[in-house]
């Protein structure tokens, strides 16, 4: 799987919902498939801040997990936002 598809999944915003709602079992639920899928990716954006996460959730500390969310969304972010930029590069070099 490559990052900016995993990206893209709706877990993130599953995790979101769950942690809102401090529904912490979907929420811990969730979060285990996501660092599964994201363990597929190879890649070590995300590492820290999953484990920073699981331990708000594993505490029931919805602040600091709406916190440790929000790093991981902004990360997130910023994956997207560069796949676009260069999606757009690949086709302006082709016309």
């Amino acid at each position: 799987m490559e990052i900016t598809d995993f990206c893209k999944s709706p877990d993130f915003m599953k995790l979101g919902q769950a942690v809102h709602h401090n529904n912490w079992r979907a929420a811990f639920s969730v979060l285990q498939r996501m660092q599964q899928q994201y363990e597929e990716t190879g890649e070590e954006v995300f590492g820290r801040s999953f484990v920073n996460l699981r331990q708000c959730l594993l505490h029931k500390d919805q602040q600091a997990a709406k916190n440790a969310l929000a790093v991981v969304i902004a990360r997130r972010t910023q994956i997207l936002n560069r796949r676009k930029q260069e999606d757009k590069g690949r086709n302006g070099e082709r016309i």
